[in-house]
């Protein structure tokens, strides 16, 4: 353990300390104790136990391995430009050539080197610095905010809320400005541009019949390019341009099933389509279609 460190021991005594060190693991023999009077935990390994060299302990302790007391240091910094009181009216021998001051000499002063110093002009004489010994630890010496006055923030603060609500009321004034000043370049809407009724500064209206009026026109030219002939078996949908097949109602009797003659209209399976009259002899073509939009019954269905 520690106390045996630096140590020297004849064989028999080595032994002596092995057959004790079992004896404590086997619980047979008393653990050491620490300068507290707390026991050590005789399986604890070697080099954790053993303490440093440079700590000078005689007797066995873990102490080196517990975390030491945290000390408050100093908190008290440079006093910035305090002087000792008012500047002298004469040069004094052993001062600043350059300022005039006692507390330091010419390679160290921090003012203006002048054209004529002090020693020689006995004008503008400054005063003696106060020189503090502050004797700081290790950490208060790294501490990069030691000796940093907080209320110093408070101007940083009130300069930063300024320009954020200058910058508010600037935002508030271009707004009212962009909604109300006219806009006759339309630099607000690029893309009303082109729109009649906003370049003369009308409002635009919905208008259902004028929407009504523009399927129609567009349900005109597409009958007419897809020669639309009024045929139950098509819908269209002018906003897709496609033309939709219709399914017979299940009540009706399919077309197909009016004329079981194989050499009759051709019905089309894939489109289930039969553009020819199944009984011309019977029933036109007409009046099928009349029957189906109806849903009259007739004697000939």
């Amino acid at each position: 353990m520690a106390s045996s460190q630096g140590q020297w021991k004849s064989r028999d005594e080595w032994k002596k300390q092995k057959e004790l060190e079992e004896a404590r693991k086997a619980g047979t023999a008393l653990p050491e104790t620490d300068e507290e009077g707390r026991e050590i935990n005789p399986h604890i390994p070697q080099y954790i136990a053993q303490a440093p060299w440079y700590l000078g302990n005689d007797r066995p302790s873990l102490k080196h391995q517990r975390v030491f007391k945290v000390t408050t240091y100093d908190n008290t910094w440079y006093q910035r430009g305090a002087v000792k009181g008012p500047p002298p009216k004469k040069f004094r021998a052993g001062a600043c050539e350059n300022c005039g001051a006692m507390t330091h000499d010419k390679k160290g002063c921090t003012e203006r080197p002048r054209k004529l110093g002090a020693k020689f002009t006995n004008k503008d004489l400054r005063p003696d610095e106060i020189i503090q010994e502050i004797s700081l630890d290790f950490d208060g010496k790294r501490d990069r905010w030691n000796g940093y006055d907080p209320t110093n923030h408070v101007s940083v603060i009130e300069k930063f809320e300024k320009v954020d609500q200058e910058r508010k009321q600037k935002k508030t004034a271009a707004l009212n400005s962009f909604m109300t000043e006219p806009d006759p370049s339309h630099q607000r809407f690029p893309h009303e541009a082109d729109n009649k009724d906003k370049k003369d500064g009308k409002k635009l209206v919905d208008d259902s019949d004028e929407e009504d009026s523009e399927v129609d026109d567009e349900n005109k030219e597409f009958k007419e390019r897809e020669g639309y002939n009024n045929a139950p078996v098509t819908k269209i949908d002018p906003r897709t341009r496609t033309t939709i097949r219709n399914l017979r109602i299940r009540e009706d009797t399919a077309k197909y099933l009016r004329n079981l003659d194989p050499n009759s209209a051709f019905y089309d399976p894939k489109t289930r389509s039969m553009r020819e009259n199944p009984n011309p002899a019977n029933i036109p073509l007409e009046e099928v279609i009349f029957i189906i939009f109806s849903n009259t019954p007739n004697d000939n269905e």
